[in-house]
């Protein structure tokens, strides 16, 4: 166990509930931002260049009908 896991359970078996409560609470923070971190990684930025709407013809008018 790490080292912030096992004063967690030092001090709940030392009855100390509350120093207990913000050991855990640092460790929840840190999980969180590190999903975080790994879901903001997941993704890449792309651009898109924009691009003018192809013009239909009469033709093509008459098909799509």
């Amino acid at each position: 166990m790490s080292e912030l896991k096992t004063t967690i359970v030092k001090n709940i078996l030392d009855k100390k509930y509350n120093k207990a409560n913000i050991d855990f609470e640092k460790s929840l923070k840190q999980k969180t931002f590190d999903a975080i971190d790994k879901y903001k990684q997941a993704f890449k930025f792309v651009t898109l260049d924009k691009e003018e709407p192809a013009k239909n013809t009469p033709k093509e008018k008459e098909e799509n009908v």
